[in-house]
């Protein structure tokens, strides 16, 4: 009978220590290694199965079996021994098997694989451990900083307290009582129906707040939004660039005061 690995979210004390040991092998594929915080989030929200796995046999497809492979890039069926789950929806079984598109060299020679560990992305599998990556970089060499991270993320997802954004609706700007006082709110919109409200404040010698109250009510419960974390990639990255007429982009200062955010978020960082 197959060994069932049960799924849970690890925390980083209780794995590092295990990567440090494997001394697992460099993928040196450069193209292919994730470039931030953004391709991180939309591989592990979009991964249903998130698991830590050491490849026990990788199999390349001919050319001709694989017709579709694209330029640069060459097909294995790989065969993988799972070691720990990050995230999975029921319990797995102990083998994997799933294809990869790998980045070949100059020469056409694809990266090393066996007895690589790894950290992968992917789909549901059925019974016989037959899956998916959900990306062509959902296989990435085991890395603990990336873990701790993607870690974070799950973690954040699965507390459901982090709203899905999709837009702004309406904003309004408020002068303080001291000259270059301001405060501007920006009421958001949420593919998952739940309140949020950006906040921008403006005082005179001190760096601008931007801040997020997540109810009906703004008030002192409304918190910074910090860069690599899930509220700043749903933020930095789902928020149009300029704040529509119908939200209030017809007035310069609010209209300033939306890009003045946008630009104390950074820039998403997504690549393709």
């Amino acid at each position: 009978m197959k060994r069932l690995i049960l799924p849970v979210l690890l925390s980083l004390a209780a794995i590092a220590p295990v990567a440090a040991q494997t001394g697992a092998l460099p993928l040196a594929v450069p193209h292919d290694r994730l470039s931030g915080f953004a391709d991180t989030a939309e591989l592990a929200l979009a991964a249903p199965v998130i698991v830590r796995a050491t490849i026990t046999r990788a199999s390349r497809i001919s050319s001709k079996g694989a017709s579709d492979v694209a330029p640069g890039r060459a097909r294995f069926r790989i065969t993988a021994s799972v070691s720990s789950v990050l995230a999975a929806p029921d319990a797995l079984g102990a083998t994997l098997h799933y294809l990869w598109d790998a980045p070949v060299d100059a020469r056409g020679r694809p990266p090393q694989t066996k007895g690589l560990d790894i950290l992968a992305f992917l789909a549901a599998p059925k019974t016989d451990g037959s899956t998916r990556l959900v990306s062509r970089r959902a296989q990435q060499p085991w890395d603990s900083a990336l873990v701790d991270t993607v870690r974070a993320i799950v973690t954040d997802q699965r507390s459901g307290k982090v709203p899905m954004i999709s837009g702004v609706s309406n904003g309004f700007r408020a002068d303080g009582t001291v000259p270059g006082e301001s405060e501007s709110q920006f009421f958001l919109t949420s593919a998952d129906g739940k309140p949020a409200t950006l906040v921008v404040q403006n005082r005179p010698g001190e760096v601008r707040r931007v801040l997020l109250a997540r109810g009906d009510i703004i008030d002192e419960s409304a918190e910074r939004v910090l860069a690599g974390t899930l509220l700043w990639y749903r933020l930095a990255c789902f928020l149009p660039a300029r704040l529509p007429a119908r939200a209030g982009g017809d007035d310069p200062a609010l209209a300033k005061d939306w890009r003045d955010a946008l630009a104390s978020l950074g820039p998403c960082g997504k690549t393709d």
